[in-house]
């Protein structure tokens, strides 16, 4: 049985690029200074561990509000449509065909979630679509890929994971998975590529490299 679970944000969207921008753009407007701190730190978590970042490191700014006027932010910025990462349907149509079991886990919550995926008309690719909200604990740890998998009903070890940021790479990796990066906003350091079977520069590498070592 071949099974691939996907990121979602820095993988088939670049939606990373756009969240920084977001993040950037409300923290100016609330003269907030940490951002760089907190753009580092909570890429990849979900809205309950990011929202446990800010307090364990500004307990004095106001979270609740700056993740609201982000979030109008994003909306915004993505308003005219989803910004797809190049070979996205290339390798979904492909693996489809190939008929792969394939899977979405995301720390983005449902709703936002499923609002990329319909827009961008790729809801249909998925068999299971585990968000932020569903797991106690978001990336780094590992339950939302081993959630994934269980929903899939396959091995972690025999399971692919395609990942850009560290936390999502340390998730996968802790579920004992297949990982394969293809890096956004990050470049692969050491660390990064003891926990990874390849990294890839783009999705359509990534078919290709499925078609060699896919089994």
């Amino acid at each position: 049985m071949k099974a691939i679970v996907f990121d979602m944000d820095g993988v088939l969207f670049d939606t990373e690029r756009v969240g920084d921008q977001a993040w950037r753009r409300a923290a100016e407007e609330m003269g907030f200074a940490g951002i760089d701190k907190a753009v580092a730190g909570c890429r990849g978590l979900n809205r309950r561990d990011t929202a446990a970042f800010f307090a364990a490191h500004f307990p004095d700014f106001d979270y609740p509000a700056f993740h609201q006027r982000n979030h109008a932010i994003m909306a915004e910025m993505l308003a005219d449509g989803m910004p797809v990462k190049p070979g996205a349907y290339e390798l979904l149509d492909w693996l489809k065909e190939q008929e792969w079991k394939i899977a979405l886990a995301t720390s983005t919550g449902r709703e936002s979630t499923m609002h990329h995926l319909e827009s961008a008309k790729m809801t249909e690719y998925f068999e299971a679509i585990i968000t932020g909200e569903q797991v106690e604990h978001g990336k780094p740890d590992p339950e939302i890929y081993e959630t994934a998998c269980r929903e899939l009903g396959t091995e972690p070890a025999l399971t692919y994971a395609v990942e850009d940021s560290p936390n999502g790479i340390r998730s996968a990796s802790g579920a004992k998975m297949r990982v394969i990066m293809v890096p956004d906003q990050i470049a692969p350091n050491l660390e990064l590529r003891q926990m990874v079977v390849t990294v890839q520069k783009t999705l359509l590498d990534v078919r290709q490299f499925l078609e060699k070592f896919g089994e």
